[in-house]
């Protein structure tokens, strides 16, 4: 871990700084259209269905038609010039369409309140974008999860971070952190970002699910040492935990557009904080995203060295993306996470529509 700090260290002092903003490949809501509303107001979203099959093991497999990822949104932003500053408003909600439950649809889901919401808070934040950078409270996307996040098919039953194909939970690649304080900056080719949590709530279910001490950072340079060329370095910390009482996940990135319908990306992640489709270890992540005409194919292999004896594994992923129009997409592929040990084999189908507004 020492080492991916040292190095990530060496290249920002080695390099100017600068930002251009970054081109993750992970077709964020942020990037939906808006239809404005009132002074300023914008309100934007995207409806998301999918059916999946999915096989764990030597079990029948099971279909759905559900999203149980979340990728539905709903939401409003505004922007509004208070003189040498802005007041910048940002609040995002998820939701599944197909089943009308927000939680991933277990026997004992209704057993806490957040679980059991058919519309479930996504982020939502206030703050005040200056000259120095933007600074702003509340939920927020951690920077662990936003800065080299690309998988296209991020929020859905094919997702990599599903099948152990990239970390995940609220420390991994799948972050999103409650009652939270957070900076943003760009300078030039360089981007960085910062986010702490400030709560003491450690109980019940409404509590947040990172706690007061606990921080996440990123540095991601653009477009300096060559066209196209995208790489950095993200870490969050858990410092309030009672089993990973400071621990860290590790994670540098890159990606380059190698042609204008081709690019390549690549993340190595050092992983103290184990996740629901992980343990502790590293995760090596490899990919392409191809366009021809209106498809756009994303190939992906990871590899899972894992601390713990005959946990180790492959993962595969292969996905077709259908843009049917500018709004409105339809995704088919398959991932599969292959255990070199006694672990079980998980394996998912499917397909899914899009739309965005």
């Amino acid at each position: 871990m020492n080492k991916l700090f040292t190095a990530v260290i060496f290249m920002a002092v080695s390099s100017t700084l600068a930002f251009a903003g970054g081109h993750s490949m992970d077709g964020h809501s942020s990037n939906a259209s808006a239809a404005k509303a009132g002074s300023g107001v914008k309100f934007f979203g995207r409806l998301y269905v999918g059916y999946e099959n999915k096989t764990t093991g030597a079990a029948d497999s099971i279909d759905n038609i559900r999203d149980n990822g979340g990728k539905s949104r709903l939401g409003i932003k505004f922007k509004e010039n208070l003189g040498g500053i802005s007041l910048v408003g940002h609040a995002e909600w998820k939701f599944d369409i197909a089943d009308g439950t927000s939680g991933a649809d277990s026997a004992t889901a209704c057993t806490g309140a957040r679980d059991c919401r058919t519309i479930d808070l996504h982020v939502g934040n206030l703050g005040f974008l200056t000259g120095l950078g933007y600074i702003g409270m509340g939920s927020f996307e951690s920077p662990y999860k936003t800065m080299g996040m690309y998988d296209s098919n991020m929020d859905t039953a094919l997702a990599l971070n599903n099948h152990g194909g990239t970390s995940d939970g609220s420390f991994g690649i799948g972050g999103t952190w409650d009652s939270s304080i957070s900076y943003h900056a760009a300078m030039g080719p360089m981007e960085i970002a910062y986010m702490r949590g400030m709560s003491d709530d450690v109980g019940g279910s409404n509590a947040s699910n990172v706690k007061k001490g606990d921080y996440a950072f990123g540095i991601k340079l653009t477009d300096m040492l060559a066209s196209g060329l995208e790489f950095g370095y993200a870490r969050s910390h858990d410092k309030s935990g009672a089993s990973n009482y400071g621990t860290s996940n590790d994670k540098m990135f890159a990606s380059y557009k190698v042609m204008p319908n081709m690019g390549i990306f690549y993340t190595a992640e050092e992983i103290e904080i184990a996740g629901t489709n992980h343990a502790a270890g590293d995760i090596r992540t490899m990919g392409t995203h191809y366009t021809m005409g209106n498809n756009m194919i994303q190939l992906v292999y990871a590899n899972g060295n894992m601390d713990a004896a005959t946990t180790d594994y492959d993962t595969f992923s292969i996905s077709n993306q259908m843009n049917l129009s500018k709004s409105t997409n339809l995704v088919i592929g398959i991932t599969r996470k292959g255990v070199e040990g006694s672990g079980n084999a998980v394996r998912t189908y499917g397909l899914g529509l899009t739309h965005k507004f």
